[in-house]
């Protein structure tokens, strides 16, 4: 078994046992820039932790969720076992992914892994276009899908600043116009609470931590911005993807057709952690990984792990092509709550009706 650690930790709940572990906030300060009033923000970091050695890699004797001595599906969960209508439109996905923020002082890792896990599982499982995908990861630039052949596919990622990130669904709402289109919405980083004037009517709003426009600090989106940014779509199918600290707050942009995937409560910490030889970009550095994001997209996605249910009737599971939203949900949230993880606790916002296969 390869030897398994953590990078630098960047939160001192680390110091804690993990069932003491709580949300640390940072005191920050809304950037001069930023266009919304927003007062008492907090910073609350990821927390920086070694994946548990033993961890299962492979196919589990007995899918998650189900009894022994039954083979009837979970006794509880998000997923239905019965498959939800199809898209017939286009699909279309915002991917971001940050690890190293400007400076040095709110870096996760070097390298996200998370954004081109979920960009490869759209790409090669279920058939997402990459013209139609706007990926941003950590500065951008050219990265390496998994070297497999003499001709290694690159791709090409945005820098996530607050004005990118913003464009990108102004410009995907001018594109997906079409009730039958499909919308993947995924955001891997740090998260934060403050007080902002986003006419959402909270006490205390919860937020995305970005690159700010000038690129020289952090800035913000808040839950209240990222639900008037999503009005006003043709479709009500998107699926949104939220591994990061206080990710429960994000249940604002519920409505109907949408599935919220969210790695935590909205007063919880999110844990990361990095793996020896884990080099998803082919930079020969070790990517970081959300354990979320890990469970759901990396073992329970590309690995099929999390299909327990025969969709397509073949009497053939765990079928990576075959994961639904909530099948994947399912197994990253059994996975963390039977771990040293499970302090974290993954909540969904689910108005699809039955199951959403990508």
């Amino acid at each position: 078994m390869k030897k398994l650690f953590g990078l630098i930790t960047i939160c001192s709940v680390l110091a804690m046992p993990v069932w003491a572990a709580k949300p640390v906030p940072v005191n920050v300060t809304n950037p001069a820039n930023h266009p919304l009033p927003v007062t008492d923000i907090h910073l609350v970091k990821k927390t920086i932790l070694p994946l548990e050695v033993g961890e299962v890699k492979d196919r589990p004797t007995t899918p998650p969720g189900q009894d022994k001595d039954k083979n009837n599906g979970p006794s509880e969960g998000a997923a239905t076992g019965i498959l939800g209508d199809s898209a017939s439109g286009e699909r279309y996905a915002i991917i971001i992914g940050i690890c190293d923020y400007p400076g040095e002082k709110n870096d996760i890792c070097k390298s996200d892994g998370d954004s081109l896990n979920m960009y490869k599982a759209l790409t090669t499982l279920y058939g997402y276009d990459p013209d139609n995908i706007y990926l941003f990861k950590d500065y951008g630039g050219t990265y390496f899908e998994e070297d497999t052949t003499d001709d290694i596919p690159t791709i090409t990622a945005r820098r996530p600043t607050r004005e990118n990130i913003l464009n990108a669904i102004s410009e995907l709402k001018n594109k997906a116009t079409s009730s039958e289109d499909e919308i993947v919405f995924f955001f891997s980083g740090h998260g934060a609470d403050g007080i902002a004037q986003d006419e959402d009517n909270e006490s205390r709003d919860e937020g995305i931590v970005v690159h700010n426009n000038d690129s020289t600090g952090i800035d913000y989106i808040w839950d209240g911005e990222l639900k008037t940014a999503f009005t006003g779509f043709a479709t009500t199918r998107i699926a949104f993807v939220f591994d990061t600290c206080l990710a429960g707050g994000m249940d604002d942009l519920a409505d109907t057709g949408r599935v919220i995937s969210m790695a935590t409560s909205e007063n919880q910490v999110a844990y990361v952690y990095t793996k020896e030889g884990d080099d998803v970009d082919g930079d020969g550095q070790p990517d970081g990984e959300g354990v979320f994001t890990h469970y759901f997209v990396k073992e329970g996605m590309l690995k099929g792990l999390a299909n327990i249910h025969d969709y397509d009737g073949d009497s053939t599971l765990y079928e990576p092509e075959q994961v639904t939203t909530e099948e994947a949900f399912d197994y990253a949230k059994e996975k963390i709550e039977n771990s040293s993880y499970k302090r974290q606790k993954p909540v969904i916002s689910d108005n699809f009706t039955n199951d959403l296969l990508l």
